[in-house]
């Protein structure tokens, strides 16, 4: 048999069939074929010597944001080149996704999740069961992964709020959460709500440590501590951190009003009006951040330079400010069950656009500190987000596996290699890959087929989600 492409001597690691060692691994037609310690090279149409470098499945990221909403176009090169083959983008919407592949695609597979945000994707805070229920199947039909309440940024009414996620289970359509409500705001009072709100019904609950910063008791370690142990007892709950300093949220101000209700919160978290001039301050004085595109990738810019950029562009811009707590991240990284497995679901980064592409970067601290074992980084960054989505086929490197590959230096912690489908989209920091593969269910092929997009099928039923229920 001739190989399409083959890496030798790297370190494979893949908890998942229980293999760390020194390998070889070779790839035809867009899947693994073989590991082995050695594989004749001569068998190859393209070697590449990865000795000394981690061979992994590839990485993951089950929160992104590569729209127009958040994050932008450059998202994609960004992810290709942190060595994300696959990834969540969580606010859409799926048009805006879909435009951007086309443009500035870097060869990766993303599945999309449409916000339903009052006066974007639905009508108002406080939709009926029938503008839900048309909602929910509309995403899916168009092609869409499912649906993502964007609570925090633009709450919902709790009553509507738990109408969706039991909706979304109805129909088996991904859905996660931003926790808050009209009730609530995006923390540790809007967590406990939320998973209230879901019942025993199934989620996706987002970035954990964005609801432990004190906001709500003013004790971030006692908030995050309770948070773990509430996940800990509610397996139906999948959910996911970052480690990020600066978080994301939108920039835009109506009537000279912050339109998100998370970048009022971070105003009023160090005493500024929530106003537009409130964040003109905020820059001023280097507390708010805004991102901005430079040189093909983007960068956080912040006091007079950032305040220009933003008053340049009111309406389409990222800001940020520096609320994540590192305690309470590692807190979340160590959460663990009495058996010794992870609370948390993944690590994620709430990246693409946003610049904090850093699942390589801190997961791989995480090892050397000791947190982790190397197999559980593989596991939280690639084994159990391809459950999460119900991509069986990836997240492992066994035969007939996808050929997304992750290739890693832990010296520099950064991505060599980024491999998609058998073909290299990204090698030390240069970006080849072209165009992408949307993930969508099965109800969406039809959509995506007839508009001529390339896509992949998750099977919903054997997504955490919807596995084992």
């Amino acid at each position: 048999m001739t190989f399409d492409l083959l890496l030798r001597r790297g370190m494979v690691i893949d908890p998942a069939n229980g293999h760390s060692a020194v390998a070889d691994v070779a790839v035809r037609d867009g899947v693994v074929t073989e590991v082995a310690e050695s594989i004749d090279p001569t068998r190859a149409s393209q070697v590449l010597d990865v000795a000394g470098q981690l061979v992994m499945p590839g990485l993951i990221d089950t929160h992104v944001h590569v729209s127009s909403l958040l994050g932008g176009l450059n998202g994609f090169r960004m992810l290709a080149r942190a060595g994300v083959t696959t990834a969540l983008d969580c606010a859409g919407p799926l048009q805006a996704v879909v435009e951007g592949i086309s443009r500035a695609g870097a060869g990766l597979n993303i599945a999309v999740l449409n916000g339903a945000s009052p006066g974007h994707a639905i009508a108002s805070s406080d939709p009926s069961l029938g503008e839900i229920r048309k909602r929910v199947g509309q995403n899916l039909d168009e092609g869409a992964y499912g649906l993502k309440l964007m609570g925090g940024h633009y709450p919902l009414t709790p009553e509507a709020t738990a109408a969706f996620i039991a909706e979304a289970n109805q129909q088996g359509s991904y859905v996660a959460f931003h926790a808050g409500t009209t009730a609530h705001g995006s923390n540790y009072h809007g967590f406990c709500e939320a998973l209230e709100l879901a019942g025993d019904n199934a989620m996706h609950l987002a970035h954990i440590n964005a609801y432990c910063r004190g906001v709500a008791t003013g004790d971030p370690i006692t908030e995050t501590r309770e948070a773990l142990a509430a996940l800990a007892a509610r397996p139906n709950i999948v959910s996911e951190f970052h480690m990020a300093t600066v978080n994301g949220t939108s920039g835009r101000c109506v009537d000279g009003v912050p339109e998100s209700h998370v970048t009022r919160t971070c105003l009023r978290m160090r005493g500024y009006p929530e106003t537009a001039e409130g964040l003109a301050q905020a820059f001023r004085d280097g507390y708010a951040h805004v991102t901005a595109s430079a040189g093909g990738a983007n960068v956080l810019l912040k006091g007079e330079e950032g305040l220009a950029f933003w008053q340049a562009n009111p309406d389409a811009v990222t800001v940020g400010f520096p609320v994540n707590d590192r305690t309470t991240a590692f807190l979340c990284a160590n959460g663990r069950h009495p058996d010794r497995r992870l609370i948390i679901t993944a690590l994620s980064t709430d990246g693409g656009g946003i610049p904090r592409n850093f699942l390589l970067k801190y997961g791989l601290l995480l090892v050397e500190f000791g947190s982790w074992t190397i197999e559980e980084f593989v596991t939280m960054t690639s084994v159990n987000p391809a459950a999460m989505l119900g991509l069986p086929s990836k997240g492992h490197l066994g035969p007939g596996a996808d050929a997304d590959i992750t290739v890693a230096d832990p010296a520099r912690r950064e991505a060599a290699l980024t491999v998609v489908g058998g073909e290299v989209v990204m090698a030390h920091g240069v970006v080849t890959g072209k165009g992408g593969s949307l993930i969508c269910t099965e109800r969406g092929v039809a959509a995506l087929r007839n508009a001529g997009l390339r896509h992949q099928v998750a099977d919903m039923s054997a997504s955490l989600l919807y596995s084992e229920r």
